[in-house]
């Protein structure tokens, strides 16, 4: 028997398809709607019951309705699971606006920021949804561990209590936790850029770096989020919780993480844009690599682990050199 409240996912990637499994699991009706440019996953689902592409394996509820018309997929929807790269977000938004009527939960799954604006996401959607209470989701979650019952938790956070208790309602179950927060700036901030920090996390991989080298970068990290997230009005002991350290490990040393895969191949030598075709999927960590150096710069912070993971990703220098100089410079 389903449960009353609809549920909404806005892209079926990994993620989108993985929450919409979760939620459908847990008894709730959900549409799961893609781009009109890759309609393959809903077909997929539609067809076998399975996202082939993205989330292979794993056989989906039937409460999962693949709804490529976007604005049905949002129709009396209660919560909506924002999963779409994040520099589509605002665009996808501001499409299906005019169609919500205000009392609908937003829920920010993307771990990303808006290039453009260098803002959070959570900002992006206050703006263009000023009624809706905005929440946003971010932790130490890979997707396929998590849909096969691994257990997990994450952050909710959100500055409506409202919208913390539902989002905890439609998700959790035996095996996912959801751990409420009222620091969205932190929560969203170390769940961006900890896609930037796993980058160096496979360049370490490529090189061969060992643990006890690769130790260094995990606590350079922590401590240059740290700075930023304190400097943005965040608070610094979410750094050192779920979204910070716990996403930061879960994604800097998982062999499927695509912002440690990307690291990899940058090692191994491959161009940009040759190792973002060899991942296959979208690479958060490259534009949060641009917008991380864009704010180090924007509050004169000393980041040179960020720096260099910049210069590495965008060829400024080879990373071999890069992470010699690094480690030699080191105070």
């Amino acid at each position: 028997m389903s449960k009353k409240e609809q549920i909404a996912v806005l892209g079926a990637g990994n993620m989108g398809t993985a929450i919409a499994q979760i939620v459908a699991a847990n008894g709730y009706k959900v549409n799961l709607w893609n781009h009109s440019g890759d309609l393959e996953p809903l077909r997929q689902i539609k067809e076998k019951m399975e996202n082939i592409n993205y989330l292979p394996g794993v056989k989906l509820s039937k409460n999962i309705n693949p709804e490529p018309d976007i604005i049905k997929a949002i129709a009396k929807a209660d919560l909506i699971f924002m999963t779409v790269p994040s520099a589509f977000i605002k665009s996808v938004m501001q499409q299906v606006a005019p169609y919500l009527s205000g009392r609908e939960i937003c829920v920010d799954a993307s771990k990303g920021l808006d290039e453009k604006s260098v803002c959070l996401i959570t900002d992006v959607l206050k703006d263009i949804l000023p009624k809706n209470k905005i929440a946003t989701i971010s932790g130490p979650a890979i997707a396929g561990q998590m849909v096969q019952g691994n257990f997990t938790v994450m952050n909710v956070a959100s500055l409506d209590e409202g919208a913390i208790q539902m989002v905890k309602k439609v998700m959790e179950n035996k095996n996912l936790k959801l751990m409420p927060s009222g620091d969205i700036i932190g929560v969203e901030v170390a769940g961006s850029f900890k896609n930037v920090y796993a980058i160096a996390m496979g360049i370490c991989d490529g090189l061969k770096i060992p643990t006890n080298t690769k130790a260094v970068l995990f606590v350079t990290a922590l401590q240059e989020m740290g700075l930023l997230v304190e400097r943005m009005g965040g608070r610094l002991e979410t750094i050192y919780g779920l979204a910070g350290l716990g996403d930061l490990l879960g994604t800097g040393l998982a062999t499927a993480s695509r912002n440690r895969r990307l690291g990899e191949f940058l090692a191994q030598g491959l161009s940009l844009e040759k190792a973002v075709a060899k991942v296959g999927q979208v690479v958060e960590g490259v534009p949060a690599t641009r917008v991380l150096n864009s704010l180090s710069k924007k509050y004169k912070l000393k980041t040179p682990l960020a720096d260099l993971i910049y210069k590495i990703v965008f060829g400024k220098v080879a990373p071999k050199i890069g992470m010699e100089k690094f480690f030699k410079n080191l105070k």
